[in-house]
């Protein structure tokens, strides 16, 4: 597959379990309409890029590419990028303007990556951090199993667990200024973090919800689990969790990204990731060769996800496994796109709050939690 020459948003199906297409929009926030949240964007997407394409550069280094081409390639791709900044600095208020949020400016950098010839900027960080969540998930699940599930108590505690553990892993996420410092100052630990998250009420806390949907109604056929970054977030944090709704019966489709986006897990990255733990842990590896556990590529090339724009795969795999339960996960997934979503199942969005426009937009504060959980 060559990656240079897909286009971003390649699937123009919408999502099977959209309850109203006609009405739904990925993003709530018009930054036309909002000057000063615009600057902010502007801002934070023009800061961020000179890191994401240094590490663009390395990737290409490390392939055996020419370095003066390479940074040839890095200066266009960023007078490209901060010329398009410019011109949306110019966008007037007004009811003909067209729609503008991050989504849009997010699809626009990948194209201009693309364009210049970057598939995957951080790949290597992907690497890298897989491989060390991965030496730390065997003690993980050992901690889970071990976990006492013969009360109601016990159960929810456990379930609590799994939640934080999505919550901790997410903040792996170097599309966020704030934890982009953290990681490259080496202070990002899986077990640190969830020992230090806040403690419930979380910002948005449906957490007895669920538990009430696990104890009254029969366990979910099948859920769709949109994931989001490599690393610990996606090993430490939502392997477990789905491997929790497979030991309840539950058939998991890990639906991640098409092509890649900063350091989101791609769907190849992902296969490849569950092929490695099915072959030491009973649970995933009987789940994949039996077939209730697989991969699909969501159809998505961005940390944003629109539900109008998945991937035909995905759309058959939701309809021919009769899906009742999708899972958004991390802050671009589940909070500055689709918080809101209407489905015609049950629907969870989780996510760690990284960026302080973010969370003022939800009405909180930087780490808060949300956990949204509506039943159908």
């Amino acid at each position: 597959m060559n990656l240079d020459t897909l286009n971003i948003e390649p699937a123009t199906r919408n999502f099977p379990l959209l309850a109203d297409p006609s009405n739904y929009r990925a993003c709530d926030l018009d930054l036309g309409t909002l000057p000063e949240r615009r600057a902010y964007w502007i801002n934070l997407y023009r800061t961020h890029f000179p890191g994401l394409i240094e590490e663009a550069v390395n990737v290409e280094l490390h392939e055996g590419h020419d370095r003066d081409e390479a940074t040839a390639r890095a200066a266009s791709a960023t007078a490209t990028f901060f010329a398009y900044l410019d011109s949306l600095a110019l966008v007037k208020q007004g009811p003909d303007e067209p729609h503008l949020d991050i989504l849009t400016i997010g699809r626009r950098r990948e194209r201009i990556l693309r364009e210049h010839h970057f598939a995957d900027p951080y790949r290597l960080v992907k690497e890298r951090e897989n491989a060390t969540a991965l030496l730390a998930l065997p003690a993980l699940l050992r901690e889970l199993d071990a976990m006492p599930v013969d009360t109601d108590q016990a159960r929810a505690q456990r379930e609590l667990v799994l939640i934080q553990g999505t919550f901790a892993g997410n903040i792996f996420d170097v599309g966020a200024a704030q934890t982009l410092a953290l990681f490259k100052a080496g202070k990002i630990d899986f077990h640190q973090t969830r020992a230090k998250l806040t403690p419930r009420p979380w910002r948005i806390d449906h957490f007895d919800q669920w538990l009430y949907r696990l104890r009254s109604g029969p366990a979910h056929r099948a859920a769709v689990l949109f994931v989001d970054n490599a690393g610990c977030d996606i090993v430490l944090g939502m392997i477990p969790f789905a491997r929790a709704l497979l030991e309840r019966s539950t058939q998991v489709i890990l639906a991640a990204n098409t092509t890649p986006s900063l350091n989101d897990i791609t769907a190849p990255e992902l296969a490849a990731m569950i092929d490695q733990i099915a072959a030491w842990d009973p649970v995933i590896g009987e789940a994949a060769q039996a077939g209730r556990l697989e991969v699909i590529a969501s159809g998505c090339g961005t940390p944003l996800i629109d539900l109008t724009q998945v991937s035909p795969e995905l759309c058959d795999a939701v309809d021919q496994k009769e899906v009742d339960l999708v899972v958004l996960e991390g802050m671009g997934r589940a909070v500055e796109s689709n918080l809101h979503v209407d489905l015609t199942c049950d629907v969870m969005n989780l996510a760690l709050v990284k960026d302080p426009d973010v969370a003022m937009h939800i009405g909180g504060q930087m780490y808060d939690q949300v956990m949204r959980f509506e039943a159908r």
